[in-house]
């Protein structure tokens, strides 16, 4: 069954930014959301590898890659192991708003916010799974989950992430070459656990991402 995405994070998504949409707006969302409902197909795929980071030198050791990423080094911190996983809507979603795109732009528009919104609603109930499985095996939840193209984790890591969770044959999802997943509402993420609870570091993540002043989706936009 499709996520049901929340609301609040749409409105954001459209850039009402501390503002309520009115009733005519508010009946529009619910009509695209229904409609996403209809056509998406969720699906996932995750797996576990033992991790190692050193911050000082920023190398992160993960299902036998070596990473160099300050960022996820800081983000692994106090972690044995990091789940790698993968989300997606299906193409229905692309779909709806490839039609909606000739003619509907207004549609169009709030279907991908809400798009994703599901997405996200989606990886949280994955995100949610995979620390319940490590609960049972006595490790205890890292820091936020943490994808590819944030802060200064590269892009170039997707192909990578594919090829170990076997993407397109698991959940249909394959990389263009501008490292882009198709169906474009997926996601993928590294989830890190450890033997102790983990710290957060100081500040929102948002403030820590070195693209925060371009990107109309942080948290304080």
């Amino acid at each position: 069954m499709a996520p049901d995405p929340d609301r609040k994070e749409i409105a954001r998504y459209l850039g009402y930014h501390g503002v309520v949409p009115d009733e005519n707006m508010a009946k529009e969302i619910e009509y695209c959301v229904a409609e996403l409902q209809r056509v998406a197909t969720p699906r996932f795929v995750y797996d576990r590898f033992d991790a190692e980071s050193d911050e000082d030198s920023g190398i992160v050791r993960l299902a036998g890659l070596e990473i160099k990423s300050r960022d996820l080094a800081v983000n692994l911190h106090g972690c044995c192991a990091a789940y790698l996983m993968a989300v997606t809507l299906g193409g229905g979603p692309d779909l709806l708003i490839k039609r909606a795109s000739v003619g509907q732009m207004s549609r169009a528009v709030i279907y991908q916010a809400a798009a994703a919104a599901m997405v996200e609603a989606w990886c949280d109930e994955i995100n949610a799974r995979i620390l319940r499985e490590a609960e049972r095996d006595g490790l205890y939840p890292g820091r936020a989950r943490f994808s590819p193209g944030y802060g200064d984790l590269p892009l170039s890591l997707q192909r990578e992430i594919s090829d170990l969770l076997q993407m397109p044959k698991e959940i249909g999802v394959s990389l263009t070459e501008s490292l882009l997943m198709t169906p474009s509402k997926s996601v993928t993420a590294i989830v890190g656990v450890g033997r102790e609870h983990a710290g957060q570091p100081e500040g929102p993540a948002c403030a820590r991402c070195d693209r925060r002043e371009t990107c109309d989706y942080r948290a304080d936009a």
